[in-house]
C-alpha cells in the first residue's frame, strides 16, 4: 500500500509525524505557570513593591520568621478624628540614607499588636494599619505595625500573616517579580 503513496506525501506525512512527536518536549521546556496548584505564588526572599497612593517603589523583606508585617515609620502621632482613632506617619522615599523626600500617611488604626522583642527586653506595642501596596502586578492590602526601621536594610517586612495567603518564599531568589502597577505612569 505504500508504494502507491507518491514519495514527497510520505516524506511529508513522515516529517509531520516526527515534529508532531517532538512537541511535548517543546511544551515541557517551557517556564512553569508562576501560580502554584495550591493558588501561591512563588516569591523570592526580596521583592520590590509600590506603596499606594504614592506609587513609591520600595524594597520589602518576606520573612517567614516573622509572624506580622512591619513598616517603617517615623514621626508617628496618634490623634482622632470624628470619632475616629487615627494615626499620622511619615517614611523617607531614600530609606537607606534617612533623608530627603518623605511620604506621609493618615491612616485610621486598625489595631495594636505586642511584639516580643527577646529575653530581658519590654514587650513593644505597636500600631498596626492598613496599607495597600502593588506586588507582581496586583494591588493587595495588609495589616503593617508601625516601627522604626531605620536600622534594618529594608522599610518593609513582610511576615508570615501575609505571605501564608499570597506567596511562597524561596530563599535563593531576590526581586522575582516586576515591581510595575495597573496604575504606573512612570513611577519611581
Amino acid at each position: 500500500m505504500l508504494s502507491a503513496v507518491p514519495m514527497p506525501y510520505l516524506s511529508i506525512a513522515l516529517v509531520l509525524m516526527l515534529l508532531c512527536a517532538a512537541a511535548p518536549a517543546v511544551q515541557k521546556s517551557t517556564p512553569k505557570d508562576p501560580v502554584r496548584a495550591d493558588g501561591l505564588r512563588e516569591a523570592g526572599w526580596l521583592q520590590s513593591i509600590r506603596l499606594q497612593p504614592h506609587g513609591v517603589r520600595v524594597t520589602a523583606k518576606l520573612d517567614t520568621g516573622a509572624k506580622s508585617s512591619a513598616i517603617h515609620a517615623v514621626e508617628v502621632e496618634r490623634f482622632e478624628r470624628n470619632g475616629v482613632k487615627r494615626v499620622r506617619f511619615s517614611l523617607y522615599k531614600n530609606h537607606a540614607e534617612q533623608s530627603g523626600t518623605k511620604l506621609t500617611y493618615d491612616l485610621p488604626v486598625a489595631g495594636t499588636v505586642r511584639i516580643k522583642r527577646g529575653f530581658g527586653k519590654p514587650v513593644d506595642e505597636r500600631v498596626i494599619v492598613r496599607l495597600s501596596f502593588c506586588i507582581d502586578g496586583e494591588v493587595m492590602d495588609g495589616r503593617f505595625s508601625l516601627v522604626n526601621r531605620a536600622n534594618r536594610n529594608y522599610p518593609v517586612l513582610l511576615g508570615r500573616e501575609f505571605l501564608k495567603d499570597h506567596f511562597v518564599v524561596n530563599a535563593a531568589k531576590t526581586f522575582v517579580f516586576p515591581y510595575g502597577c495597573p496604575s504606573d505612569k512612570g513611577g519611581n
